[in-house]
This record gives structure tokens, C-alpha cells and sequence, in this order.
């Protein structure tokens, strides 16, 4: 008998030491669980709301839709002897009042564009760099003629939209 009261402490030893396995187990688990909603809290708090720098450049990007004025077809000679140049140009604008700008000073533009486009070689407006810079030269001289001090203000934009050479 003595050997079996000997047994009955050990095996009442060891439910007592699952028990306190299970407890620090439970307690890791529980820990490990705050621990990652805290992280998700603090995750979601710092990117979920939007950073007021980048919420600034959202309301500054939208603008109103483009307004286009399509100007009458030009015609000039280049300096190259015997060739011409056939154009179609459009220039976005930012509303109606600077359209309606452009209408009242229609025959200086269009004088101002065609001594531009007849002080220009062939060989320069054969590329897409040189019909860029053709295209930034004219939304110059245009916005200058408006009185526009950025392209905001005036011409932003020049589109030719037929560019024939002869």
C-alpha cells in the first residue's frame, strides 16, 4: 500500500502541471491576439486616413474639363524654297472666357502663327521633338498676345491635328 499511496501525489502532481501549461499557453495566445489587433488598430489609424498633404493634391488635380479651340487651317511656305506646310491647329484652353479671348484677337494670333510656322525648316518639323517645340512656341506667343502669365491662364496645350508638308 505504501507504493500506491507513493503513485496518488505523483499522478495528482500532474494534472496540476497541464493545467499550468494550458494556462501560460492560454495567456501566450491571448497576448498574441491583443498584440495583433493593436497592430492592426495602429496600422489602419496611421495609413487609413488620408494624409492631408496628399489630400490637398487630390482637390488641386481635378480641374474643370479642357475647353478646345479650333483654329481655321493654315497655310504657309517654310524657308526651305518650294515647300509648304498644311495645319489643322486646336489649343486647349481652360474655359470659355479665354476662348472668347482668343476670338477677339483672332487675326493677330493667326498672324503671329503663320510667321511662326514660315520661319521654320522642313527637316526640323519632320520630327515629333520639332513639331513639340513648334507646338510650346506658338502656346507662347499666343498666351503673350492674351496677357496670360502661365499656361493656366491661356494656352496650355497645342494640337496640331492634320500636319501635311509639301
Amino acid at each position: 500500500m505504501a507504493k500506491d499511496t507513493e503513485k496518488a501525489p505523483e499522478g495528482a502532481e500532474s494534472p496540476k502541471k497541464g493545467s499550468k501549461l494550458m494556462l501560460i499557453v492560454l495567456a501566450l495566445l491571448v497576448l498574441l491576439l491583443l498584440g495583433g489587433g493593436g497592430f492592426a488598430y495602429w496600422f489602419i489609424m496611421i495609413h487609413g486616413k488620408e494624409n492631408p498633404a496628399a489630400k490637398a493634391e487630390v482637390k488641386a488635380e481635378p480641374e474643370a474639363a479642357p475647353f478646345y479651340t479650333v483654329l481655321d487651317p493654315f497655310t504657309a511656305n517654310l524657308k526651305d524654297p518650294g515647300v509648304a506646310l498644311q495645319t489643322d491647329i486646336t489649343l486647349k484652353v481652360p474655359d470659355e472666357k479665354v476662348d472668347a479671348d482668343i476670338k477677339l484677337r483672332m487675326p493677330e494670333i493667326r498672324a503671329q502663327i503663320l510667321l511662326l510656322l514660315s520661319n521654320q525648316q522642313s527637316a526640323d518639323l519632320m520630327t515629333t521633338a520639332g513639331k513639340d517645340k513648334l507646338g510650346g512656341q506658338i502656346a507662347l506667343a499666343v498666351n503673350k498676345i492674351l496677357g496670360a502669365k502661365q499656361p493656366k491662364e491661356g494656352v496650355s496645350r497645342v494640337l496640331f491635328t492634320s500636319f501635311i508638308i509639301q
